[in-house]
């Protein structure tokens, strides 16, 4: 596992971080965010929508968990773990996810 800490200055230079990332990702990838409220976990998840060629609006999974993005070159999922508790990701079968054929961002 690759761990990285990074500040950005802007939304405009997360989100472009985000979209470089794109290109390099593969199925089975799985990206981990960290960050309070507000941070910029879903604003990293617009970039990275990005990068990997979706065009759809992207918004936070706050209330349903998991967003699927299919339109790209890989799919992206973007999940909103913060209120499961622990081994929740797995009671609700998530796993599928992390191993499956796209991306997954979670926070």
């Amino acid at each position: 596992m690759t761990s990285l800490k990074k500040d950005f200055t802007s939304e405009a230079a997360l989100q472009s971080f985000a979209a470089s990332l794109g290109p390099q990702l593969q199925a089975g990838d799985v990206l981990l965010l960290d960050g309070d409220l507000g941070a910029g976990k879903t604003s990293f998840t617009k970039g990275l929508a990005k990068g990997l060629g979706i065009t759809d609006y992207v918004k936070s999974p706050t209330f349903t968990i998991v967003r699927e993005y299919r339109h790209g070159r890989l799919p992206l999922y973007h999940m909103d773990l913060y209120r499961l508790e622990d081994g929740g990701a797995e009671d609700l079968g998530l796993e599928e996810y992390f191993e499956g054929d796209g991306v997954s961002c979670r926070g």
